[in-house]
Order: C-alpha cells, then sequence, then structure tokens
C-alpha cells in the first residue's frame, strides 16, 4: 500500500475566478502518497472526477502502480465544487456556507485553485506530471492548456477537450431530474432532508451513458438485475453525493472548452498545438459519456505537437477506468512514459494511435 498522509488542508483565501467574482477563504484539502524528494521535483498532481473526492484516485498510487509511489510524491486534491458529502471538503457551495450564493466556476477555475495549492502550499513549480479520471481528466486537458510548460506530461483517462452537445443533454436532463424532486427547493434545502431521490435519479441517467450496450449485457442478467441495480444504485447515490455541489461541477463540465478563451476563439487545433508537455490520452472507444470523437480527444491528438493515444477498449464505457482491462492498460502505459521521461527519452513507447483502429481520426466500429 502507498503511504498516505493524514488530510491536509490549503489555505488559499480569496480565489478570483475568471468571472470576476471572488469566493472567500477558500481552503482546499487532499492527501499526499509517497515522500516529496529533497529537490521538490517528483510531484504527480491525480484530480478526481465529477462524484470522486481526494480518496478516488488512490488505486493507482502505491508501489509498482501506475503512480509508483516508491518514487513519485503523488498530490490528490478535492477540488473546486467537489460532489461528495465528506465534510472535510472545504471548496464546494454547501461546504463554503454560500450554497446556491456561490459563484459557478469552470474548469479553468478549477485549475487554478489546484495550481495555487501546487505552488503555494506545496512550494512545488514543476510537476511530473498531471493526470484524471472523467472530470479530472477534462481538467488535465485543460492543465496541459493554461500551464503548458508545468509539467512534463499530461495523462487524461477518459476526458473530453470540449463537452459534446449530447453531453450538455444528459447533464441538463439529469439536472433537472434532481430540481424536480419537491425537496430541491431551489437548492435551499436544509441538510438534513435534502432530495435525495432526485440525486440518485439524475445520476442514474448519466450512468445510462457510462456503460456500453454490450456492458450492459455483460453486467446484467436479466431486465429483472436491471431493476434491482436502479432501485439499489439510486437510494446509494442520493445518500452519497451533494445535489447542490453535483449541480455546480455538471454546469462546469458541459461548458467545458479548452479552447474556449482567448487566443484560441474556439479553435480546437490551435489550442491541441500550444501543448508542449507530452499527451497521452487514455480514452475508451465504447464510452458513450465522454465518446473520443465527439468530445475532441482524437482532434486534439492528431494536432497536438507530441501526443499518443492508447485506447481502453473495455465494454464497461466510460467505467472502464477501473476495470481490470483499464487498470492494466492505463498502468502499463502510464509506467513506461515515466521510465521514458526518468531517462530522458523523448516521446512515446509503440504507434501513436491503436493498432486496431482502422483510422488514425475514429474509433473501431
Amino acid at each position: 500500500m502507498a503511504q498516505t498522509s493524514p488530510v491536509q488542508t490549503c489555505q488559499l483565501g480569496d480565489l478570483r475566478l475568471e468571472s470576476g467574482t471572488v469566493v472567500p477563504n477558500v481552503r482546499m484539502t487532499y492527501i499526499t502518497h509517497g515522500t516529496m524528494n529533497p529537490e521538490r521535483s517528483n510531484a504527480i498532481l491525480s484530480i478526481h472526477g465529477l462524484r470522486g473526492n481526494r480518496d478516488a484516485q488512490s488505486f493507482l498510487a502505491g508501489p509498482g502502480r501506475a503512480l509508483d509511489t516508491d518514487r513519485y510524491f503523488v498530490v490528490q486534491p478535492d477540488t473546486l465544487g467537489v460532489a461528495s458529502t465528506d465534510p472535510n471538503a472545504t471548496t464546494s457551495p454547501t461546504r463554503s456556507g454560500m450554497n446556491m450564493s456561490f459563484p459557478r466556476f469552470t474548469l479553468r477555475d478549477m485549475v487554478n485553485a489546484e495550481h495555487r495549492l501546487v505552488t503555494e502550499c506545496l512550494n512545488v513549480r514543476h510537476l511530473v506530471a498531471v493526470t484524471g479520471i472523467s472530470m479530472g481528466g477534462n481538467a488535465s486537458m485543460q492543465w496541459a492548456v493554461s500551464h503548458p510548460d508545468f509539467m512534463d506530461a499530461v495523462i487524461p483517462v477518459v476526458p473530453m477537450a470540449q463537452a459534446s452537445r449530447q453531453d450538455a443533454f444528459i447533464w441538463e436532463l439529469a439536472r433537472q431530474a434532481i430540481m424536480l424532486d419537491p425537496k430541491w427547493r431551489d437548492g435551499a434545502y436544509s441538510a438534513d432532508d435534502p432530495p435525495r431521490r432526485g440525486v440518485g435519479v439524475g445520476i442514474n441517467i448519466q450512468n445510462a451513458f457510462g456503460f456500453s450496450a454490450e456492458g450492459f449485457a455483460e453486467l446484467f442478467r436479466d431486465r429483472a438485475a436491471v431493476d434491482r441495480f436502479v432501485a439499489t444504485t439510486s437510494e446509494q447515490l442520493g445518500a452519497s453525493t451533494d445535489a447542490r455541489d453535483w449541480v455546480y461541477r455538471t454546469w462546469a463540465i458541459v461548458d467545458h472548452d479548452i479552447a474556449a478563451p482567448p487566443p484560441f476563439n474556439g479553435d480546437l487545433r490551435a489550442a491541441a498545438r500550444s501543448i508542449h508537455a507530452r499527451l497521452l490520452l487514455i480514452p475508451n472507444c465504447f464510452d458513450q459519456l465522454h465518446a473520443p470523437g465527439a468530445g475532441g480527444v482524437m482532434e486534439v491528438a492528431a494536432n497536438a505537437p507530441n501526443a499518443k493515444i492508447a485506447d481502453i477498449d473495455d465494454t464497461l464505457g466510460h467505467s472502464g477506468n477501473n476495470s481490470p482491462r483499464g487498470v492494466t492498460v492505463i498502468t502499463a502505459e502510464v509506467r513506461d512514459l515515466l521510465q521514458r521521461i526518468a531517462d530522458g527519452r523523448p516521446g512515446f513507447s509503440g504507434p501513436r494511435f491503436p493498432r486496431h483502429w482502422s483510422r488514425a481520426d475514429r474509433c473501431p466500429g
């Protein structure tokens, strides 16, 4: 197991968002795995997804794992707006005490807060890598554009470079399910009576796209098994996810576009060309939630100066990142890239695009 720190807190004070609004007294909690070297040059930032928290990426960190803690110091923060009900996470609308008065934020705001954590509280000026899964993968792609020289490698797992129209549709429908729960009360619900049913249904709407059709067939023996899964997970999701915080983070997801701000002005190819770090993209071609084509992943890979795609190729779709196959692919690819960086070798091992793809710009099938 990795050597894991107790929960630590970075006092960021005022956090100015790109909208100009200031969030006061931001306290960003985080954990670390492994040991920082004396030169402070072996740090890796690992960013969790939409419903995760600081612990969600821990399955990748440890001796011999993708993020080998015998060599690297792995930082896992509770990111801006974290939707977990963990009371130690203080960067969200609910834990800040601002509730629906909390200003909307973007993934660039999330990256800004993470950059301040790394530089101001950990005194790290350069990272070996930034990685993340799902929403954390989206944020790591934003890191590649916002701070192109701050890290040697960026490793987004099941990410998007920009939100697709389908994603906007999915998350708007999920938010409506939450907001139609009578207990939503325009977001002014009390801590002891949240809209748990709406949250459970809303997140399961998202989950309908979280597996591929093949994945559903493998996971569930019959219709009764599907019904049991819906009932059980809806209850569990409603109890473990804060409605306000989840809604805010989905707003950030559907506004996500690494090419949105100047100087790119919507030109995704230009944004990709601005990336200096080695970019190891790990999508899943069975992913219906963050589809690699619609989410701009393949366009970025084709235009970034130093990029590779490694396909998870798992029928669990978006959820395949932590399947046995997904962990195997991620571990092999990440360890190989980090070793090349440590050895001072350029580029990547193997082909830039998976051999099983019929064309470099298209997933199989």
